[in-house]
């Protein structure tokens, strides 16, 4: 009893020792009395986002929708841009709300001629600090804002690539949209479920929708997914994104409960505003949200095939072992043939069986291509 209790502390010791020499300090043999610190600031640390090149074009992750201070947004743009780089982003978008104010940006008594200047003036003073203070971290920005009006009977709308944000405010909803996409800016209707009981569109959206006024949707936004607005993009030839929506923080929504923030993965041939925009022109983009990728079915398979290294293990007469290796920062839940799902966590790998000359056919559970489809794929080994 006595030794096993010496072999207990002797560990508690140990263990103890170590994490106060791991969590504190590094004392050095030389000057004892000198205590260096090893943690990293944590604005240094940047976790990079490994995603596959798809048939020459390198894939990079965006976020089309965040809010900052200029709006109601809890963190400045500073705070908001060093976010989004430590998250591993490389495209972010200028989208405070034009009609949504700061507390501290009253308007008092003005009249509707002031109000209208005054809020483009913000959005637009906003629009230029984020492409600004990007610039320091590599950051690619898109200028835009967001369109708001009443969830239930108008929705929200970005407006992306704008030009002069001070020119698009106006009273009428619908003109906004139409100012904007005058100067050539994208539309991407925002959430088109929130505060709604279904996915039937509104008379203000389907108006919208009949000037043909809208180029994108959120397929996912924050914690919510929309499935039946995959269909609606696929029949309107519409891009397809997943965002955050951020107004607090991303630690707060996905980083301190492990996931990685929702992003747009945009195939491009350059992190530039000709080659990006031109990407959501032609409808190359997946979107991604706590582990499930949605999209077109060819770009969600052109994906994963090049997302999967295979390796033959073991061949028999009948049945062939696979090694199948995620490269990416992203995991996939798979159903080999008829078998139960497998999960392949980021940069992982999992041994499956294949028929012995046949290729290890996969139905991707955790991607969507429509309502309740998911895309079946086919690997080599």
């Amino acid at each position: 009893m006595k030794k096993a209790f010496l072999i207990a502390l002797g560990l508690f010791m140990t263990c103890a020792a170590f994490a106060q020499e791991y969590h504190t300090h590094y004392q050095s043999k030389t000057e004892p009395q000198t205590l260096l610190p090893i943690g990293a600031a944590p604005r240094s640390i940047r976790q990079e986002i490994i995603l596959p090149k798809v048939n020459g074009y390198n894939l990079y992750s965006a976020d089309l929708h965040i809010h900052t201070t200029y709006s109601d947004g809890v963190l400045n743009v500073r705070g908001r841009t060093d976010e989004a780089w430590r998250d591993g982003l490389d495209i972010i978008v200028a989208t405070d709300h034009m009609s949504i104010r700061p507390v501290k940006d009253t308007e008092g008594q003005q009249t509707p001629a002031d109000v209208k200047a005054k809020r483009g003036a913000r959005v637009a003073k906003a629009a230029a600090e984020v492409v600004k203070t990007a610039e320091k971290y590599g950051l690619l920005v898109i200028p835009g804002v967001e369109l708001t009006g009443d969830a239930k009977t108008q929705g929200h709308f970005n407006a992306l690539f704008t030009t002069d944000n001070k020119a698009i405010y106006d009273y009428d909803g619908i003109q906004s949209i139409r100012n904007a996409r005058a100067q050539g800016a994208l539309i991407m209707h925002n959430h088109p479920g929130w505060r709604h009981k279904t996915l039937d569109r509104t008379p203000f959206e389907e108006q919208v929708y009949a000037e043909k006024l809208v180029d994108g949707v959120e397929i996912m936004n924050g914690f919510y997914f929309y499935p039946r607005a995959i269909e609606e993009a696929k029949a309107r030839k519409w891009f397809m994104t997943a965002t955050t929506d951020v107004h607090y923080t991303t630690a707060q929504q996905y980083n301190a409960n492990g996931h990685l923030r929702n992003m747009t993965i945009v195939f491009a041939k350059d992190l530039t505003l000709k080659d990006v925009r031109e990407s959501l022109e032609a409808r190359r983009t997946l979107a991604y949200s706590f582990g499930v990728l949605a999209g077109e079915e060819a770009l969600l398979k052109e994906f994963f095939t090049a997302s999967i290294q295979t390796k033959k293990i073991l061949t028999s007469k009948k049945t062939t072992s696979v090694q199948l290796t995620n490269t990416t920062s992203l995991p996939f839940v798979i159903r080999v043939g008829k078998g139960n799902p497998t999960v392949l966590p980021a940069f992982s790998s999992a041994i499956v069986s294949a028929r012995t000359g046949k290729p290890v056919e996969c139905t991707v559970l955790s991607m969507w291509s429509g309502m309740e489809q998911h895309p079946v794929v086919k690997l080599k080994y």
